[in-house]
């Protein structure tokens, strides 16, 4: 778009955080759109509904990324279940009401596949709602799910369009390392790192270590929400990932060849495994974005490993 006074304004809540700075990085390679940045409480609180509401007035948004949340790993979730379900139902409750009289055209939220029945393991979307999410991450979860709930109700009364995302986990670049609010994958690098620098002959993993992930590059996720600004008027609901999982002791091991780390690993089982298997299954999400993931998982742990070594002062002091 050659005048950029007539392009459609983008903001992107949680640009700050993990998937949000990937957000507004991949849109800065798009020339279509002009990006709004939400940093935190310090640039909006967004439990506060007035000062989401001004916000949006003030700069006549058109479109919402939020990448807002208050979410961290499973000690995170057994730690702070209250905050978990209070933070982010009342956010989401004042996003999908305040875009709604903002008319704002579209309201993306990325939602966690913890969101999904403890039981399933092979997450479709007609079984979103078949049973209870797990207990590790039970409020987080039910969170989630009232989005979505939102999504359809807003459609069916005002014609308010809006698309919930589940994503697989994702990792790469910008993302959390401390133990108690990384997922596995983050916890593991800084652990096998410090092992390495150090010299020890053991890491710690929590668990069994025979949990099943699918771990998505943190650009793919991000591709799929910007490409979901383009869909019809509706409400959407669908899932984005690559279907394939990986135990995380095979994927500890392949962090440790990367380090070139010969040590090994030992299983603290007084800590929870969570839910022993959790993939999705994302052939509509391909149907209706022409999405497909780009970054195998070797080439994105190798640049997610680089990332993390160029700015270890930076992940040392979070």
């Amino acid at each position: 778009m050659s005048n950029q006074e007539f392009a459609p304004k983008i903001l992107v809540l949680g640009a700050n955080g993990f998937l949000g700075k990937n957000v507004s990085q991949v849109l800065n390679n798009y020339n279509d759109y002009e990006i709004i940045e939400s940093h935190g409480k310090k640039s909006m609180d967004l439990k506060n509904y007035n000062e989401l509401d001004n916000f949006l007035q003030k700069n006549q948004v058109d479109y919402v990324i939020n990448c807002a949340a208050f979410v961290g790993g499973i000690a995170f979730g057994y730690d702070y279940p209250a905050e978990l379900i209070r933070e982010n139902t009342l956010i989401t409750g004042n996003l999908y009401e305040a875009c709604y009289q903002n008319n704002v055209k579209s309201l993306i939220n990325p939602i966690s596949n913890c969101a999904y029945p403890e039981d399933e393991f092979l997450f479709e979307e007609k079984n979103f709602l078949k049973g209870p999410p797990h207990e590790s991450v039970f409020e987080y979860g039910m969170s989630r799910r009232f989005s979505v709930a939102c999504g359809k109700a807003y459609f069916n009364e005002h014609g308010f369009t809006s698309t919930n995302v589940v994503l697989s986990n994702m990792f790469g670049p910008f993302d959390h390392f401390e133990e108690k609010r990384s997922h596995a994958l983050g916890a593991l690098i800084k652990k096998i790192h410090k092992a390495k620098e150090e010299n020890l002959d053991k890491v710690t993993i929590w668990g069994t270590g025979n949990p099943i992930r699918e771990w998505l590059f943190v650009r793919d996720g991000a591709n799929a929400l910007i490409k979901s600004i383009s869909l019809e008027n509706n409400h959407y609901f669908f899932n984005v990932g690559v279907n394939k999982g990986m135990t995380i002791i095979e994927m500890a091991k392949k962090i440790a060849k990367l380090y070139e780390w010969n040590g090994e690993f030992e299983f603290n089982t007084n800590k929870p495994d969570g839910a022993m298997e959790k993939r999705v299954l994302s052939s509509k999400s391909v149907k209706l974005l022409d999405w497909s993931p780009e970054v195998n998982f070797d080439d994105g742990l190798i640049e997610t490993i680089e990332w993390y070594k160029k700015n270890l002062n930076a992940n040392e002091n979070k």
